[in-house]
């Protein structure tokens, strides 16, 4: 170990320094698969994307502008298997009175997190990233990306701070 001019030795700083980078290169990898997935660059990654249509949020009191925290929309093969469940149903009703009321329709939806709202009218479509298979989806929204842009400048900012600790000790 060496003794630097403050009389510390320099064993300690250069494992802080270590720490500091590793943890701010952690931090910013997290960040930065936020930030992908906020954008929708998350299908070059290898995640799933999709658009939903018929978006319904039950929030009312959004501003323009703002992102709603929880919506329900149909992907494409999710409206062709509802589409062919409502016919179904309808054409059982029609036999109603000779086989009895049918059972309703399983409608299935997925539920969609930080979707960009106009405060009057639900989105008509809204495309959104599964980061894990048989995960929630992500909206590709500015509030996502400006949620990934806190982790990714703090982990940066660590790693350049352990790396000049590095080179001073």
């Amino acid at each position: 170990m060496s003794v630097n001019a403050t009389g510390r030795t320099g064993g300690r700083g250069r494992l802080e320094g270590v720490a500091l980078v590793v943890g701010g290169a952690l931090l910013f990898a997290l960040g930065l698969l936020v930030v992908v997935t906020g954008t929708g660059l998350s299908g070059a990654l290898g995640m799933r994307v999709e658009t939903f249509g018929r978006i319904d949020c039950h929030d009312t009191r959004t501003e323009k502008g703002q992102t709603v925290w929880h919506c329900f929309g149909e992907s494409a093969a999710q409206q062709r298997a509802n589409a062919a469940e409502r016919d179904r149903v309808g054409r059982e009703v029609l036999r109603a009175h000779v086989d009895g009321v049918p059972r309703s329709a399983e409608i299935s939806r997925s539920r969609l997190l930080f979707t960009d709202h106009d405060g009057r009218t639900d989105p008509a479509t809204v495309t959104a990233t599964q980061v894990f298979d048989g995960g929630r989806w992500y909206a590709h929204s500015s509030t996502v990306v400006g949620y990934g842009m806190i982790p990714l400048l703090l982990g940066a900012g660590t790693a350049a701070w352990g790396g000049c600790r590095l080179r001073t000790t």
